[in-house]
């Protein structure tokens, strides 16, 4: 028999972490290792020139005073402000919704709490402060479950929690799932944890529904998370990851890619927003996987910063407004009716778009 694999973050040797025991020799064991010679390679940047995913806007916070050293911890209470901050803009106001990366369980524990008291204490002092509607899902101790411990064979930061107090991560998750029986009418238990996680991941997905289909109350705005949700999970209408968790190689560009899947114009690309100042990280993994010199590689993968866009924009507008001139024409909206020809109005369509494209 012969074994063809298909994989869109391979093993190379410098991202290599699964060790066999050979003897006493330990080795690395890449994608090259299990499946031979590579017979074709169709990456994340044929994709994104091609137009089958999208590219990332990647921010890294920089809070006030001293700037974040790579890998750093921040404050939790900051991350949840800056989150609470910047949500609207980066989902264009709720229309799509987000993940928070988080580093363990226990972190994952303590941002779920941070929320529902900051949120709560911004309802009292305003009251016109919408909430997020944040859910939160990390797999429970397995205990014996068979079933929950072949889940966290592809878990591993979870698994390694569980093994430590797992009682209290027990009780913890028991309190994040009746906060959300009592928020979206569902009677989940840990016993039905599988059923729990698959409602999490239908709300994600049922963002796709206007409010007046569905209101926003039965929706999630923010999903926390620790493994779970960072691989294998598709949602157009998922558009932004908060980061809070050390990443790299095919782990950080999994998780990245959650964001990147195409929907419309109203999604021009996916939204990082990145808390440990992992730019090295970030640009060493899209190197790797790219196929691409670093620089060419950056240009494909990633949108530009603000300053270059709002250069870009500029440019853009005054192309629109030569052209426009060049017909005879202001440059207002109600001369646009006034262009004589296809050839005019297909070019006025191609300047107008690219301002568009710029303004989003």
């Amino acid at each position: 028999a012969q074994l063809f694999g298909f994989t869109g973050t391979p093993i190379f040797g410098d991202n290599a972490t699964y060790k066999t025991i050979e003897g006493q020799e330990a080795r690395m064991v890449t994608t090259a290792d299990v499946f031979g010679n590579q017979l074709h390679a169709y990456t994340i940047t044929h994709a994104i020139d091609d137009g089958n995913v999208l590219r990332f806007h990647v921010d890294y916070y920089k809070p006030e005073g001293a700037p974040v050293k790579p890998g750093e911890t921040l404050a939790k209470q900051k991350v949840v402000e800056a989150i609470l901050e910047k949500h609207d803009a980066a989902t264009n106001h709720r229309r799509f919704n987000a993940l928070l990366a988080t580093a363990s369980i226990d972190d994952a524990i303590e941002y779920y709490q941070l929320f529902r008291e900051i949120q709560a204490r911004r309802q009292q002092e305003h009251p016109d402060f919408q909430p997020l509607n944040v859910a939160c899902v990390f797999s429970p101790p397995a205990g014996g479950n068979r079933d929950i411990a072949q889940l966290q064979e592809d878990l591993p930061q979870e698994q390694l929690d569980n093994r430590k107090d797992p009682d209290k991560k027990r009780e913890a998750l028991k309190e994040i799932i009746a906060d959300y029986n009592a928020r979206y009418g569902t009677h989940f238990s840990l016993d039905t944890f599988d059923l729990y996680y698959q409602d999490i991941q239908k709300r994600i997905k049922d963002q796709k529904y206007p409010n007046r289909d569905l209101p926003r109350e039965q929706k999630i705005d923010l999903t926390i998370v620790v493994d779970m949700l960072l691989t294998g999970f598709d949602s157009q209408y998922l558009n932004t990851l908060y980061v809070d968790k050390n990443l790299k190689h095919h782990g950080l560009i999994q998780a990245f890619s959650r964001t990147n899947r195409v929907l419309n114009d109203s999604k021009p690309y996916g939204n990082i927003l990145d808390f440990r100042a992992q730019k090295e990280a970030v640009d060493e993994a899209i190197t790797l996987f790219s196929g691409e010199a670093g620089e060419r590689a950056r240009e494909i993968w990633l949108v530009d910063p603000a300053p270059v866009v709002v250069g870009k924009l500029s440019e853009a507008v005054q192309k629109l407004q030569e052209f426009m001139q060049s017909q005879g024409l202001a440059c207002k909206p109600e001369e646009v009716a006034n262009l004589k020809g296809d050839e005019a109005r297909a070019a006025f369509i191609n300047h107008f778009k690219e301002v568009q494209r710029l303004r989003t």
